[in-house]
């Protein structure tokens, strides 16, 4: 039987958090989107208000001046692994501490199902009170009504914007309202092998190990140096086979990973993916001289395997460095874990640049329930775990890079054999350039489609960008 809105109103009130793990940014197809913007519109009108100062919460008791004393139930949704989960209760424990008075319930589920359930609780107007939000999708329920504006929220409690800086924040807002708060960001960077480059086997030219913010020219002659063939020569020797190589001196997939390595690169060049309305603009002679660029590293120079050989070598990109046979690859904050495991002594360092040195950066955050009948209670949990006192347990954990600058020093004071400092000042980096309704289905689908062949010698260039923008059709 359907609910009227009354009848869905009626049914929030609780703060329920359910966890999924983000392995690797993906494609979602949004289910019912059609249901959640009608139930937006038609339920819009019936706004939750905030327990005010004394009043009675939805919870039954009775909130106070005193923060620590309101008691509410409240419900956040996050994805994660188990051990993500665990994670979390335990910063909850910590929030207990200080507020012991507010209980939140946590369950968790796998990535692409929790934006399954995250569209289905908006529609039905079961949305936890607080829920993890992923810069890709901000956008997509922002306009759709899912997502609190915070901005008043912010300023009536004077929240510390300058704890973060300034891209970071801009990337959970849309139309220049904040509709989420960042929790961590996670950076990609460039790693490279130590073991390879310190061995005269595996290093028989004595390359020298790169550096931030190398040229492309100065890092593609190292990277020369560091691919070898079955008989040990180098890419930069004239007898080199490039049939039989069996050391890469660079792994990256330009186009399956154009949300990560692509358009940073653009920006390097002072070229664009897409125009501040939204059009496409990749295919400017700036934009094009980076693509024939990035064709001349797999075509002509022989250092960067072709998007199928990428596949050969690991099924991630970002963890080729892991197999022990790549001297260089563009990777993941996250993929540290990985390489330890796979017992390699490796490096981090800012990626190369052609004009501009210019990062990316993946900030995920937390938004509310714009109809939370908990909103005192909420703000207490998303400004906790956004705040200092939050983010600098989060950085104890030391799984994740956090957001807020405040507990940078902890982060880093854990020592793990790396320069973490590289994840830190990537951020000072980052192109500025927040996801929309749209963009995912051109990073994600049509680039690795279009563009891996021509990329790797089977096509034209020009002809695929032109191709890659009349698909986008902006």
């Amino acid at each position: 039987m359907a609910l009227s809105c009354r009848e869905l109103n009626e049914k929030k009130g609780s703060v329920v958090i359910m966890m999924i793990r983000l392995s690797s940014r993906g494609k979602i197809g949004f289910i019912m989107l059609c249901i959640l913007a009608l139930f937006v519109t038609a339920c819009g009108s019936n706004k939750g208000n905030a327990p005010s100062s004394g009043a009675e919460s939805s919870s039954g008791t009775t909130a106070s001046n005193d923060p620590a004393s309101i008691k509410a139930k409240v419900t956040f949704m996050q994805w994660g692994t188990q051990e993500e989960v665990n994670q979390t209760k335990e910063l909850l424990k910590k929030f207990n501490e200080k507020y012991p008075n507010i209980k939140v319930e946590v369950s968790s589920k796998d990535w692409e199902t929790y934006w399954t359930a995250i569209t289905a609780q908006a529609a039905s107007g079961t949305l936890p009170d607080i829920y993890k939000m992923d810069e890709a999708y901000l956008d997509k329920y922002a306009k759709l009504g899912a997502m609190k504006d915070l901005t008043s929220l912010m300023s009536e409690h004077s929240f510390d914007v300058d704890a973060f800086e300034p891209s970071v924040l801009h990337k959970l807002q849309q139309s220049g309202k904040q509709y989420a708060l960042p929790r961590d960001a996670n950076t990609i960077v460039v790693f490279y092998n130590k073991k390879l480059f310190a061995d005269e086997k595996t290093n028989p030219r004595g390359a020298p190990v790169p550096t931030s913010e190398m040229s492309w020219d100065e890092f593609i002659q190292i990277a020369k140096q560091m691919t070898l063939d079955k008989k040990g020569r180098t890419a930069a020797d004239s007898d080199f086979d490039k049939s039989s190589t069996s050391q890469w001196g660079l792994v990256m997939d330009a186009a399956g990973s154009a949300d990560s390595v692509l358009e940073s690169q653009l920006w390097s060049n002072g070229a664009r993916l897409v125009n501040d309305d939204q059009s496409f603009a990749m295919n400017s002679p700036e934009g094009l001289e980076v693509l024939n660029k990035f064709r001349s590293f797999i075509v002509d120079d022989h250092v960067v395997p072709s998007s199928s050989q990428v596949k050969s070598i690991s099924p991630d990109p970002f963890l080729s460095l892991a197999t022990g046979k790549v001297a260089i690859s563009f990777g993941g904050s996250w993929n540290t874990s990985e390489y330890k495991v796979a017992n390699i002594d490796f490096e981090a360092i800012l990626p190369p640049k052609f004009k501009e040195e210019k990062t990316v950066v993946q900030v995920s955050g937390y938004g509310m329930n714009p109809k939370t009948n908990n909103e005192e209670a909420a703000w207490i949990l998303l400004n906790w775990l956004t705040g200092s006192e939050g983010q600098i347990a989060l950085a104890e954990q030391g799984q994740s890079i956090p957001a807020n600058k405040q507990a940078v020093d902890t982060y880093l004071a854990i020592q793990d054999g790396y320069n973490k400092q590289v994840f830190i000042d990537s951020q000072k980096y980052v192109i500025p350039v927040p996801f929309f309704d749209g963009k995912e289905n051109l990073l994600w689908d049509i680039i690795p489609q279009m563009l891996s062949n021509p990329l790797s010698g089977k096509g034209d260039i020009q002809q695929a960008v032109k191709d890659i923008g009349a698909s986008y059709g902006k």
